[in-house]
């Protein structure tokens, strides 16, 4: 299988870089892009870029916002054989997130510093509960130190499809999350196929890799 992983707000393609070595060990290929963090349609267009360059089996993992994102970038494909969402947003066609979440407000929704160029980041200090609350201390503190600004408009637009009707999603809804309320998970988990979950908070990547990893490499229909 070819894993693309997509990361989320504040993020990189660097917080994939364990589930990534795991997923080599065991002969598959895995792609984790930095996303622009510029717009939703600019980080979807990423990933359509890189769809369109890989042959064969296929999956997308979107984490946090890389929900949204793979949710416009698979909209009209075919060729996609999986959708994991990792504690994701997996919002209906025409629903704006931002407006959704309001009604579960977060350790992380109520760090946002919102600056004059219409970015945002986690408020210093902020960032271990918002995100890693569950993660050894040496992750949590590389971690912080590579966060980066994202664009409020990312978080702003819909992604007009809903590939989950067509193609297989599996929900991985994160009990201990700060981020996304996982009462807001539950809801959104509803729309796919499959739900797991793990006991951790909004990034099971790192705090619980070795769970994380079944879940992506085991079959579909055992989830």
């Amino acid at each position: 299988m070819h894993f693309i992983c997509v990361h989320g707000v504040g993020h990189g393609g660097w917080c994939w870089d364990q589930t990534a070595q795991d997923l080599r060990a065991l002969g598959h290929t895995v792609v984790a892009p930095d996303l622009p963090l510029t717009s939703l349609e600019e980080d979807a267009q990423t990933i359509i870029d890189l769809l369109d360059g890989v042959d064969g089996p296929k999956a997308l993992v979107g984490h946090s916002y890389g929900g949204l994102v793979i949710s416009k970038a698979a909209g009209t494909r075919t060729d996609i054989d999986h959708l994991y969402f990792v504690a994701a947003i997996m919002a209906d066609a025409d629903e704006i997130f931002l407006e959704t979440s309001a009604a579960y407000p977060t350790k992380f929704s109520a760090a946002l510093d919102i600056h004059d160029d219409g970015t945002f980041t986690v408020v210093k200090g902020k960032e271990q509960a918002s995100f890693y609350h569950k993660c050894p201390p040496d992750v949590v503190e590389a971690a912080i130190g590579k966060l980066r600004p994202t664009a409020m408009a990312c978080l702003m637009g819909a992604s007009g499809a809903t590939p989950w009707n067509q193609i297989p999603a599996t929900y991985i809804v994160c009990r201990q999350d700060q981020a996304i309320d996982p009462v807001l998970q539950d809801i959104m988990a509803k729309r796919a196929k499959y739900v797991v979950e793990l006991d951790t908070d909004h990034s099971p990547f790192a705090s619980m890799p070795k769970e994380f990893l079944e879940i992506l490499t085991r079959a579909p229909a055992n989830a």
